[in-house]
This record gives structure tokens, sequence and C-alpha cells, in this order.
């Protein structure tokens, strides 16, 4: 009964279309203000849930577009935790720094607001390249894939010698290390995976990515107490010049970033930065900052939201151009539409694969309108909830419901291996070294893949 009502309701394709969007941008609402919780990880039961979303009257294309309004969705909500909180997803773990100290200035909801515009202008300027990115990709990408393996290596050797002091460098290595052998066992096993609940098969990327990101700070949470500051609803104080260079050097590394495997958005905040003549100072974060850092902060605060809008944009476009999935909402994509039997190996500008291109560029255009809103919206309301809600109960719920789909999605061999996750996802907090060295899980395995030695 219930799946002939939803047959007959996607018989109205514009109705499944928005049905699909406003689906996807309350997801990745969800996903972006819970911490633990990442896109990603519904992109993979989605796909995993496909052929019963089907049964439903779901098609691989509308399941699709789910996964991708999601993902941008998230990209504009996962602001927020890490300004009220300091609970940073890996994509927002370098806004949680200027994120605080607009918090402590009053200016938490200025910090949100201009998030909010960041990602918007990251899509807007990703539509102006367009064409050129599709031009270099198809033109130069043949010729730099046999360097991708020196590539990668000078990037994540970069974010290492970013920690500055040699004994940060070592730990990050360590951590670097450490989560790319977790990495290259995981990816090796891939299909020991015994999903319980889903009969399509499962990633390793589920319990890899929510052990090492999500669980550590989930349990941080939940043997601490999060305090959220009085925010005033002020004016933003901005220029539009300082916002427009912000948002289009964000824009770029987003893309720059988006061609390359396994490379995150955090990378791109961290080559982004070298492009300051500043950095943000660790000192007291909850001190009044001053108007200098006030403003620096806003410049971090455009940059790292552009960078992940636009990582997720020009994912989706790498994947049309070249053939190549570096995210996991387009891995999700690529497999649904690979085994529905979709051509996406004829090329952008064929008939029906560009017609499918311009289908999801408009539902990023479409769940990015939503979510500037959304986003905005919330940034209102969420710091007098957080403050009245019990954020260690919240934290041991979304624990236990994360443990639950990892072990629905992957079985005993994925629960396994989410909590060995776990124990490698505490290294930086041990360590003192950022989060983004952990991306070592997904780099460190591609760098020996392209050096031959997988």
């Amino acid at each position: 009964m219930i799946a002939a009502v939803f047959s007959s309701l996607f018989e109205n394709a514009v109705f499944g279309f928005v049905f699909c969007v406003t689906g996807g941008w309350f997801l990745g609402l969800l996903t972006g203000m819970i911490p633990g919780i990442h896109a990603n990880n519904v992109a993979v039961i989605l796909a995993g849930a496909s052929a019963f979303l089907y049964s439903f009257g779901f098609t691989p294309v509308l399941v699709s577009i789910v996964i991708l309004s999601c993902a941008v969705s998230h990209t504009f909500h996962n602001i927020i935790p890490a300004v009220f909180l300091g609970a940073p997803g890996e994509e927002t773990v370098f806004a949680v720094l200027p994120g605080h100290k607009l918090m402590a200035a009053g200016e938490g909801i200025s910090a949100v607001r201009l998030s909010a515009l960041g990602s918007a202008a990251a899509v807007l300027f990703s539509f102006l390249m367009i064409l050129p990115t599709v031009f270099f990709l198809s033109r130069f990408y043949p010729l730099l894939e046999p360097k991708i393996a020196f590539i990668l290596i000078i990037l994540s050797l970069i974010v290492l010698i970013s920690e500055k002091k040699i004994s940060k460098i070592f730990s990050a290595a360590f951590v670097f290390l450490t989560a790319g052998i977790l990495g290259v066992i995981a990816f090796e096993m891939d299909g020991s995976l015994n999903p319980i609940l889903f009969s399509s098969s499962s990633s390793v990327l589920m319990p890899l990515l929510g052990g090492l990101f999500g669980v550590p700070q989930l349990i941080v949470s939940l043997f601490s107490k999060s305090e959220v500051y009085d925010s005033c609803d002020t004016k933003l104080n901005f220029s539009s010049r300082l916002f427009l260079k912000n948002a289009f050097l964000g824009t770029a590394a987003g893309a720059f970033v988006s061609w390359l495997p396994g490379v995150s958005s955090s990378v791109a905040a961290v080559l982004a930065g070298f492009f300051k003549k500043n950095q943000i100072e660790e000192n007291d974060i909850f001190q009044t900052p001053s108007e200098a850092e006030i403003i620096l902060s806003k410049e971090y605060i455009v940059i790292v939201s552009a960078i992940n809008t636009a990582n997720a944009v020009f994912g989706l476009l790498a994947f049309f151009a070249i053939g190549k999935s570096r995210n996991g909402a387009v891995v999700s994509i690529r497999d649904i539409l690979s085994d529905a039997g979709f051509p996406l190996s004829s090329g952008i500008f064929s008939g029906e694969t560009f017609e499918l291109f311009i289908l999801f560029y408009s539902v990023i255009m479409l769940s990015s309108f939503f979510s500037y809103f959304s986003t905005i919206y919330a940034g209102k309301l969420i710091p007098a909830v957080f403050q009245k809600m019990n954020y260690q109960v919240v934290s041991g719920f979304v624990l236990l419901l994360l443990a639950f789909l990892v072990y629905s999605a992957g079985g005993s061999y994925g629960f396994i291996l989410f909590i060995i996750s776990i124990f490698v996802g505490f290294l930086p907090i041990v360590l003192h070294v950022r989060k983004s060295h952990l991306m070592g899980v997904i780099l460190f395995p591609v760098i020996l893949y392209f050096l031959g030695l997988r």
C-alpha cells in the first residue's frame, strides 16, 4: 500500500525532484548540527538501502539527488556546532578557534551568517568557474595523473610542517602514518563487511570516518560540560571587498583539492592559510579579542565555509569531467548510477551525461538556497536551545545511534573496524595536533596505489 502511494507520487517528476531535494536538505541540516554524524554516513546508508528505496517508488536518480542535496546542506550547517559548542567535524576544525573568538566578542550569530554567505558565494563562484575547470581537468589531468603520488606527498608534508614545532610535526607524522596503516588494512579487507540490515554492498568509509572523526568528539562532549555564550544579533561589520576576496580564495582552494584523491577540506584550509599574512593565535580564546583579531577571525570563517561547499560542488564536477570520485557522497552516487547502467564514462558534454550534470547542479543551487536561510535561522535559534539542553545526553544518544548504524551497515567486521578507528581518532587529542592528519587513512593508501605499491 505505502509503496504504491510513493510510486504514484513520484510519477510527477517535479514533485519527485523537489521532494528529494527537500529531504536531502533536511538530512544535511541534521548531520551538520549533530557532531559525529556526517553526510557521508547518510550517503553510505542510502546507497546500501537503495534496492529497498526503489520498492517505494524512488529511482537511482532520485536517491542520488537526496545524497547530493544532503552533502551540500551539510556544508552550510556544520558551522553551528563548531562555533557554539567547539565540536567540529573534519571540515570545520579550522573554524573552531575563530568561531570562539567571535563568540567571545558577542558575534557568534554574525559568524554563522558570514559562514552561510561564504558557502553561498562558493556556489555562485563555482558557476563562473565551471568551464575553466572542465577545460583544465580534461586537458591537463591525464598529464598530471602519473605525478599524483608526488603531489599528494608534497601536500601531506605541507600539512605536517604547518604544525611548525618539531615535536608536533613528529607527532602529526605518527598520527598520519597510524591512520594510513589502518586505512591500508581496512581497504584490503573491504569485501569482508557483512551488513545486517542492508542487502547492498557497504563501504569501510562509514566505520572508518565515524570512528576517526565523530566518536572521539562525542566522547569528549559526553564527559565535559559544553558552555554556550550569549551572542548578540549584531551587524556583520565586514567589508564587501574582504568578503569577496576570502570567499574566492576559499572557492579556489576547494576547487584545487577536489580533483585530488584523498585530499580533504582541512588540507585545503591549510593551503589557503599560507596566503594569509597573519595567523590566529591560540591565546585565551574566551578573552575579548582585539578588533584586528575579530576581522581576521571573520576572514577565516568565510574561507573555511567557502572551501567546504566548493569541495562538494567541484567534487561532483570532477566526477563528470574525469570520471573520478573524490568524496563519500560522490562515491555513493557513482555506485548507484553505475549499478543502474548510466553511461558515466562518455564525457560531460555528451547528451545524457550533460543533462544529468545540469540536473545535479540544479540540486546544488536549490539545496544551497534552502540551506542559506535555514543556517541563518538556526544560528539565531540554536544558541538558546543549546543553553537549555543537556548536551551530554544528546552526545550519548548520537553515540549509540552511530554505533547501531555502523553495525547495521557493516556487521561484526565493520564494528571491530569502528572500535579500532575510535582509538586512532583519539591520537590527535592526546598529542595536541590537528585532526586533519587523520586523513592519512585515505591519503596514505592512495599514495601507495599511485606509486604502484598496492
